[in-house]
């Protein structure tokens, strides 16, 4: 594993840690079962994207900083939902009739 897959791999978990410690504004009966293992979920899925995405980006040889490890590894479930979400052979283009 190289330094920027670990890099990534932190960013990858620290969203979850984020909203982890946003719980303590919740009041009790609103927060989430923990003992429930989908809960816990994206603790295990986020750093493995996370380093996963990194690695795609050095194999394209490309240079990766530590922050730019970061970042892909934060935003790595947005990138790879964007592009499962796009269509490659669905038109942008516009033509008016009669064009």
């Amino acid at each position: 594993m190289t330094q920027a897959m670990l890099f990534a791999a932190f960013g990858g978990i620290a969203i979850p840690l984020i909203g982890l410690m946003e719980l303590q504004n919740i009041p009790k009966d609103r927060r989430p079962d923990f003992r429930d293992w989908i809960y816990w979920l994206p603790f295990v899925i986020g750093p493995i994207l996370g380093a996963a995405l990194a690695m795609v980006y050095q194999q394209s040889a490309m240079q990766i900083t530590p922050i730019l490890a970061v970042n892909v590894g934060a935003s790595a479930p947005l990138i790879l939902r964007s592009l499962a979400a796009a269509n490659p052979f669905q038109s942008t283009v516009k033509v008016p009739p009669g064009a």
